[in-house]
């Protein structure tokens, strides 16, 4: 994505080739360890690594059924809760998240636990952020700046809001972050964070904001280069490196009970007025 960056990660590896610095590396998975570090202190980018082993030897077979991975209850206070483990494909997504809106949508507050998201497809992000916008004009998401394969010349993929069968709005909506939410689950609290329609309790997120694509090295061994970055409309910018920071700083496992503390404090001022 950043040629710059390519052609130093490429001569600070060609350097330590010359250097020998590789020689006393006999394990294959120690050698991708070693240069996966090498590769992010020169870029940043913790979706940049190298793997050894096929990453595909444990997928489940084309067509096989996908959990989108939501659990959705009920708290004290009638305070919803949904906890969402991956961004599945919109195909297996988009009916699992129009069920779990569907089961809080009377709900007086929402909390939407992203603490252990580890990422998956940006349509789906999109499509989760929806329920929380107002469906009187398309709201533009989040793009995806990807480099031209082999050039310098780049492409936009937008991300808008679209039709969604309920919506969530004009209720307190708080998102769980923490160390372990990545990627597509950055983005959903990033993207609701500025569109200031949610707030986020947590700690902040890893920083993973460019998507990777996966390159078949040779020797059983595959490199993952992010071809593209995100950018956000209103901000101009992303979450990478620097993470996404809460609104309301708490400890991981404290992020719960504190951010449905925040929604009774919330509901109980609502209903006063």
């Amino acid at each position: 994505m950043f040629p710059d960056k390519g052609m130093q990660a490429a001569d600070a590896l060609e350097k330590a080739y010359n250097e020998n610095a590789y020689t006393g590396l006999t394990d294959p998975a120690q050698f991708a360890l070693r240069l996966t570090e090498q590769l992010r202190a020169i870029t940043n980018d913790s979706h940049l690594r190298v793997i050894f082993g096929s990453p595909f030897r444990n997928q489940p077979p084309p067509g096989t059924p996908q959990d989108a991975g939501f659990e959705v209850k009920r708290l004290n206070g009638n305070v919803g809760y949904i906890r969402l483990a991956r961004f599945v494909p919109p195909e297996a997504f988009n009916p699992a998240a129009d069920s779990a809106m569907r089961e809080v949508s009377d709900t007086a507050a929402l909390i939407i636990d992203m603490r252990d998201n580890g990422g998956g497809h940006p349509a789906s992000v999109a499509y989760l952020v929806s329920f929380f916008l107002d469906p009187a004009r398309p709201v533009h998401i989040n793009d995806l700046i990807w480099r031209n394969r082999g050039t310098s010349t780049f492409r936009t993929e937008s991300f808008w809001s679209s039709e969604t069968p309920v919506r969530y709005l004009g209720k307190p909506v708080y998102v769980l972050v923490g160390p372990k939410t990545y990627s597509a689950g950055e983005e959903f609290a990033y993207d609701l964070q500025v569109l200031k329609r949610a707030t986020l309790v947590g700690e902040k997120t890893r920083g993973g904001a460019n998507p990777g694509g996966l390159n078949e090295l040779g020797s059983d061994l595959f490199v993952v280069v992010p071809p593209g970055r995100a950018e956000n409309p209103i901000t101009r910018s992303n979450w990478g490196g620097a993470g996404v920071q809460p609104d309301v700083p708490a400890k991981s496992d404290d992020a719960q009970e504190t951010a449905a503390a925040l929604a009774i404090d919330q509901i109980t001022k609502l209903s006063a007025r």
